[in-house]
């Protein structure tokens, strides 16, 4: 791939644009019971310690969480969360107090509309000893697994079903180009489409869209239907472009959205 050179330059450029370390991201899941199991998810991904906060149309939500373990809900916290849950070290499973708060953080992942997360470091950690390991959590909190592909899967299983036919597509990772699919002349091609959309794309994603999400599509069209089309994907941190005639790049948005969207 020695002709993506100028790609590769420029995704560079456009990943130090990206957000810096605490900077609020959407929490994934669109209902209560998703939202409590990326939550968990979120704990199990944290070893330093870390204030999660919560954000929301009701307000905002700090948990303490250190070595996959949640050890609080930190003050302050909505004014209809009772006071004996806020501050309160959680010592171990056994405490009456984490079903209570796991009803409360189900309530208030009730909303119809996203709910933020960031993270921070903690400057008054508790003790090594303090909190709930987040495998735990899920018996306290009737969790339910949820049985959804990882990004990378999500991805792979879109390029596979796409491929032929016409079609030409990146995978990028990062900086890199980390896959491609096509003849070598659309896929050249495509690459140097990719250099221009991606500078315009990432520069004014804020402005278009306004909402951050973990997944994304976008379709350019030209006005002459008989020129090909492109579909830029996002999801966690990986992405892909893809160039098709619009016809078949119809579908191919259609398949992505029936993927990505619950």
């Amino acid at each position: 791939m020695n002709d993506f050179a100028r790609l590769q330059d420029k995704l560079s450029k456009l990943r130090q644009k990206e957000r810096g370390p605490g900077d609020a991201r959407r929490l994934s899941g669109n209902n209560p019971e998703a939202r409590l199991a990326a939550l968990v998810t979120e704990i199990d991904e944290t070893i330093l310690p870390r204030r999660l906060q919560l954000e929301s149309t009701s307000g905002a939500m700090v948990l303490a969480v250190a070595n996959r373990r949640l050890q609080a809900l930190l003050s302050p916290a909505p004014s209809n969360v009772p006071k004996a849950l806020v501050d309160h070290a959680l010592p171990d499973i056994e405490d009456p107090v984490l079903a209570e708060l796991g009803a409360v953080l189900k309530s208030f992942f009730d909303d119809p509309k996203p709910v933020r997360i960031s993270a921070t470091r903690l400057a008054k950690p508790f003790g090594s000893d303090i909190g709930v390991p987040a495998g735990q959590l899920p018996r306290v909190w009737n969790v339910t697994e949820q049985q959804s592909l990882s990004p990378a899967e999500t991805l792979k299983a879109f390029l596979d079903r796409i491929s032929g036919k016409g079609v030409a597509w990146l995978r990028i990772e990062g900086e890199e180009v980390t896959d491609q699919g096509g003849t070598a002349k659309a896929v050249d091609a495509l690459g140097q489409q990719a250099a221009v959309f991606l500078d315009g794309y990432f520069s004014k994603f804020d402005v278009a869209f306004g909402e951050p999400t973990d997944t994304c599509g976008t379709l350019i069209a030209g006005a002459d239907p008989s020129q090909n089309a492109l579909f830029f994907v996002e999801i966690g941190e990986l992405s892909a472009i893809i160039s098709a005639p619009e016809a078949a790049l119809l579908q191919i948005a259609a398949d992505w959205r029936t993927r990505t969207v619950s």
